[in-house]
Order: C-alpha cells, then sequence, then structure tokens
C-alpha cells in the first residue's frame, strides 16, 4: 500500500522518478550510440573511391574484393586482369558515348569494352562499369559464379575464365606484381573509411 502523508514527500518522490528516467534514457543513448560507431567500423564497411589513377583504381579493386569478403587470390586475380587489361586505367570508349561522361583516365577504341577491366555493355551500363570498384565487384560476382564447383585454380587461370579468355595463362604475367600491389595497399584499404553515401551509391550499382 501507498500512502501519501505530505505533498512535499509526492513533489520529491516525482523529482526522484524524473531523474531516474533520464538516467536510463542517457545510457540507452549511449549504448545504441556505441552500437552504431561498433557496426561503422566492421571490417567490410570500407571505403569503395579513391580517384583517378592506376593507383586508386588498384585501391578500388582490393576494397571491392574485401567489401564482398573475396579471398586474396580472388581479389589478385581481379587486379591481374585490370593490370593486363588496361594496366589499371579507367577508359571511356568513343563507341560507349555514355563512358565520356564519366571521369576516366583515357580513351580506348576496343570494340565497345570501357573501365578498368575492359568490360562490355553485356556487364551492365557504361556508368557502372565506369566506376572501379562496381567494375570489380561485378567481376568478383561473375568469380563467383564461374569457380563454383570447379578444382582449384590460380589467380591468372581465375582472371582467364572470369574474362572469358581463351589462353588459359593470358594472366599469369600480371599475377607477381598484382600480388605485391595487394599486399602494398591492403592495410590502407580496410583502415580507409569514406562518406557512407557514396558507399552506398556504388554498392547499390552491383
Amino acid at each position: 500500500m501507498i500512502r501519501i502523508t505530505k505533498s512535499g514527500e509526492v513533489v520529491q518522490g516525482d523529482h526522484r522518478r524524473l531523474r531516474s528516467w533520464l538516467v536510463a534514457l542517457l545510457v540507452a543513448f549511449v549504448a545504441a550510440a556505441c552500437v552504431v560507431v561498433i557496426l561503422a567500423a566492421k571490417p567490410g564497411s570500407v571505403c569503395l573511391a579513391y580517384g583517378p589513377g592506376p593507383v586508386n583504381n588498384g585501391k578500388a579493386v582490393i576494397a571491392a574484393g574485401v567489401a564482398l569478403d573475396v579471398p586474396e587470390d580472388a581479389i589478385v586475380a581481379g587486379l591481374s586482369a585490370a593490370m593486363r587489361e588496361t594496366g589499371l586505367h579507367n577508359m571511356a570508349n568513343p563507341n560507349v558515348p555514355e563512358s565520356l561522361t564519366v571521369a576516366h583516365d583515357g580513351l580506348s577504341v576496343n570494340a565497345n569494352s570501357v573501365g578498368i577491366l575492359a568490360q562490355t555493355p553485356w556487364w551492365g551500363p557504361a556508368d557502372v562499369l565506369m566506376r572501379p570498384a562496381s567494375a570489380a565487384a561485378k567481376f568478383f560476382v561473375a568469380m563467383r559464379e564461374e569457380a563454383a564447383g570447379a578444382v582449384a585454380m590460380t589467380p591468372a587461370q581465375l582472371a582467364a575464365r572470369v574474362q572469358r579468355s581463351a589462353f588459359v595463362d593470358a594472366y599469369a604475367a600480371q599475377v607477381p606484381a598484382a600480388r605485391q600491389f595487394y599486399r602494398d595497399h591492403v592495410g590502407e584499404v580496410r583502415s580507409t573509411r569514406c562518406g557512407a553515401s557514396e558507399a552506398a551509391a556504388t554498392e547499390a550499382s552491383w
């Protein structure tokens, strides 16, 4: 049974309840903030855009692989393919007019291929293929499908399979440089963060 003897005690009790409620609210807010920080720092939350140029394009390839949680050999395969196809340059193509409206590192007139992996419209829209991370993500997704159920393959064989090359060892010469590039930059890629909207926009095109 609750007994109220003085109005002052009722007011004091209300103040105590209000303080308790505010403390609980503050604790809940701090806990929520901690969860947000933890989620933002998860390994997959990497930056997916590094600017123009071969080195930055290569970092974007690594970032896409990290975001998709593919192993080192798969990322090395993607880097090897991009090194052989374009030297890690993001190429526009006059035969694909839309590609000319996107930031690029140079021009290619190789049929209708664009981007760092010389991908054709079969792979997707030009504005998607002209984003290095998006182009690499499409490569990695295709790699999972192509390699499903297959025996273990080297990075060069993986690259040839995904790029549909008739020459099994077409990418072998690039593998050592690709692996070194990966090891030189993967630590930086894993630790770099950028705007969530930028990452979301790139991931949405995958």
